[in-house]
């Protein structure tokens, strides 16, 4: 996937943004409000990388920021899995890494471009998502056209602490509601 967006640049993630994500997937920032252990190692990181890049059912990719006369800024990261081309697929997991950068409409132009990707090239009739209780990112995945389907209680394990997750799910019909209301 490559895609531009007002302010971004979304493209496949690439071996030489791995250490990058490591580093920001040490920051409990990044981690609040994700199954990232704390005890998660750069090889961890390796691996999922490597993993994903030889499942078909995961992608991921790298958030770029656009700079007037610089490189774009390597910002914040998406993860997809469950994906099955023509019927479903799971936004893991996506971020803006620097707490300063949150709150501008980044995140939200990315999960936009992300679900144009999805519903578009891979033709999905659903796309979903979870997040643990109190996630900030809420507000975005309602505003984005995403409806609750209910909350599974006491679901994840992070570091020894159960968490409740929420999921979410857009149908194409929503999505494409959403997307004439926007043009």
């Amino acid at each position: 996937m490559y895609c531009e967006t007002e302010d971004l640049i979304i493209r496949d993630s690439v071996f030489e943004d791995v250490d990058r994500f490591y580093q920001w997937e040490t920051r409990p920032e990044v981690t609040e409000f994700f199954s990232i252990s704390k005890y998660q190692t750069r090889e961890d990181v390796y691996d999922k990388f490597f993993k994903d890049k030889n499942d078909e059912t995961a992608a991921q990719f790298t958030i770029l920021l656009k700079r007037e006369g610089d490189d774009p800024l390597m910002i914040g990261r998406v993860v997809l899995g469950d994906l099955i081309p023509g019927w479903k697929g799971e936004i893991w997991r996506i971020y803006i890494a620097d707490k300063s950068l949150r709150n501008r409409g980044y995140g939200y132009q990315a999960l936009k471009a992300v679900m144009d990707y999805m519903f578009g090239e891979l033709e999905m009739e659903r796309v979903y998502l979870d997040f643990y209780t109190g996630n900030p990112a809420e507000f975005l995945y309602l505003k984005a056209g995403f409806t609750e389907e209910g909350v599974l209680r006491r679901n994840c394990r992070k570091d020894g602490v159960l968490h409740d997750v929420h999921l979410m799910s857009i149908l194409r019909e929503e999505y494409e509601r959403m997307r004439k209301a926007r043009a």
